[in-house]
């Protein structure tokens, strides 16, 4: 069972994406839904392409981008640096009818690369919240998490996506503590609503302290 992963508060910024066409190729063909969260703590301000549409210009970090309406298929997604024709990251993933997805932008700059998430669409059972765990702070190293002062998840490494845990809607003391130890990287409370699901980020790194330093993300999902 994948316990909570709970760590990892406040979204930045929302951009409106432009269209990039909603169905498939015809009206009757559900298609996807796509969004981009720059976590490359490192990382200038970037523009994100979709099969060769601007899609998104001058994305800072740690911003999350809106949902946007793609064809269901295969795609090509390039990040740049913003205003260049430098490509940082080059990735084709296949999009399922109906499927609601967050693309990460993670790891330092020099070691780019794309995380990719299915989003959950459904609604939790009445009175109840799902909640993931995203471990995308490059540098943190494997973690533990703590969720009321128990251990419920354990050696997590970076780049590693929970499944949802449902709980109780409420209000939850984090810790994020490197593995193994009593060292405590990231500290939190997670509030979360009946009817809704979440991801909880972990982003921003012990390089980057002074800028961008270790903290959670909460984005809303589906």
């Amino acid at each position: 069972m994948s316990k909570i992963l709970a760590v990892i508060c406040a979204l930045l910024a929302t951009i409106l994406l432009a269209s990039c066409g909603g169905g498939g190729d015809d009206d009757n063909t559900p298609g996807a839904r796509l969004r981009v969260l720059h976590a490359s703590p490192d990382a200038p301000a970037v523009d994100v392409y979709v099969d060769g549409t601007k899609v998104l210009s001058d994305v800072t970090y740690p911003t999350v981008s809106s949902y946007l309406n793609v064809r269901a298929g295969s795609h090509v997604i390039k990040v740049n640096a913003a205003g260049t024709s430098t490509t940082v990251i080059n990735v084709n993933p296949s999009l399922a009818a109906g499927g609601a997805y967050t693309a990460i932008a993670a790891n330092f700059l020099a070691n780019i690369q794309a995380l990719l998430a299915t989003d959950e669409t459904t609604a939790p059972p009445a009175g109840q919240a799902r909640v993931r765990v995203i471990h995308a702070a490059p540098d943190a190293g494997p973690v533990d998490v703590l969720v009321n002062g128990q251990a419920v998840l354990t050696n997590v490494p970076f780049g590693a996506i929970s499944n949802y845990l449902t709980l109780p809607a409420g209000t939850y003391d984090v810790k994020v503590n490197a593995a193994g130890t009593s060292t405590t990287a990231i500290e939190a409370t997670l509030t979360v609503a009946a009817g809704t699901n979440y991801s909880a980020v972990a982003i921003g790194s012990i390089k980057t302290a002074q800028t961008n330093p270790l903290a959670i993300k909460v984005l809303t999902d589906g």
